[in-house]
């Protein structure tokens, strides 16, 4: 028996239809279409030509659907070996949301491509509208699930793969003042948060990412060299970035007062996890009067300052914990201690001014 289903989008408006032909005996068939007769027609054609004994049931009988692949691939482990997992998983669940008991072999280039366009124009629950890199993170995952399909020979190619990617922007070069980072420094020390000012100077004179700040560990941090060991990296590769005097003082004071039982440095005090400086963070911008700036700007800054510091292209990719110099490109702007020359200086310029 067949039956027809809306598809809707997240303000409840009908995209598309659905048929989904079950009959005992025979493989779940389902298709999608825009208009809802052209459903019914195809649902009462497949009935009749499965009863007929005129249907390729063999074709369907080894298919299997999105959502039996979503559960191999989870209870297969491949989730445990993606770094941003969090993101693969928001990025499935929308797919799951989409294709659910859809037969993979209804997953094609062009439906793809359909949703694709969907995913663009359709604004996010805040109303912000998601831009190329974004949805190409989204296709990317799902093409790993596929790939995965390929491999447990549930279909015989990816569809993914011909499609071509959105462009994508050249990325923000946001870079702060010498003004901007002083204001910034100064609202940091007002702020509630006891790690927002350590924070910050520790990405502004190291060029470390604010997630790799907040997984660092006190078991990591090398007081008698002033490094600290970054674990946790987003190209997997741990790295050594050096602890610039100003820090280096911030750290000590922290450690003194710390929690034994917590490992992270940066610890959340009513749990075990990191601490959560976003509201801080937007509230030092705000009483600084700093438009426009992400935590991310503090890295693209450390590599501006740096760079016209005289270090090279490679003793940046070192710093920054890139894997190749071509990451350094959009900048116009060695391990550990090799490095801490530029640290100290940016330390000692962006803190001039700074009362203590």
């Amino acid at each position: 028996m067949a039956s027809i289903y809306k598809r809707e989008n997240k303000e409840g408006k009908v995209i598309g239809w659905r048929a989904v032909v079950r009959i005992k005996g025979y493989p779940t068939i389902c298709k999608q279409f825009d208009r809802k007769q052209e459903a019914i027609d195809w649902s009462t054609e497949v009935e009749r030509e499965i009863k007929q004994g005129r249907f390729n049931v063999n074709l369907y009988k080894a298919q299997h659907t999105f959502n039996e692949l979503l559960e191999r691939y989870k209870n297969d482990g491949a989730l445990e070996h993606i770094r941003s997992v969090e993101d693969v998983i928001r990025h499935l669940d929308y797919w799951k949301s989409r294709f659910d008991d859809f037969a993979l072999v209804y997953l094609t280039t062009e439906l793809i491509g359909k949703e694709r366009r969907l995913l663009v124009d359709t604004p996010t629950s805040k109303g912000d509208k998601r831009n190329p890199a974004t949805v190409n993170r989204y296709v990317s995952s799902l093409s790993a699930l596929l790939s995965h399909a390929v491999r447990l020979k549930w279909i015989s190619e990816n569809p993914c793969f011909n499609l071509n990617k959105l462009k994508e922007s050249s990325g923000r070069d946001r870079v702060m003042t010498e003004d901007e980072i002083g204001r910034l420094l100064v609202s940091c020390k007002e702020s509630k948060s006891p790690y927002l000012y350590c924070i910050i100077l520790l990405s502004l004179t190291t060029g470390a990412r604010q997630g790799e700040i907040l997984c660092l560990e006190w078991r990591h941090v090398d007081f008698e060299n002033k490094l600290a060991h970054i674990k946790e990296t987003k190209n997997g590769r741990p790295r050594s970035i050096p602890l610039s005097e100003p820090v280096f003082g911030e750290l000590k004071k922290l450690y003194e007062v710390r929690n034994p039982s917590k490992t992270l440095v940066f610890a959340s005090k009513t749990a075990f996890g990191r601490v959560e400086v976003k509201k801080a963070w937007k509230e030092a911008l705000k009483r600084a009067n700093i438009k426009d700036c992400r935590a991310h700007d503090m890295r693209h800054t450390y590599c501006t300052f740096a760079a016209r510091q005289g270090a090279s292209n490679l003793e940046l990719a070192t710093a920054m914990g890139h894997r190749t110099l071509s990451m350094l490109d959009r900048y116009t702007h060695l391990e550990g201690q090799s490095t801490k020359k530029y640290s100290d200086r940016i330390g000692e310029q962006i803190l001039q001014g700074v009362p203590t």
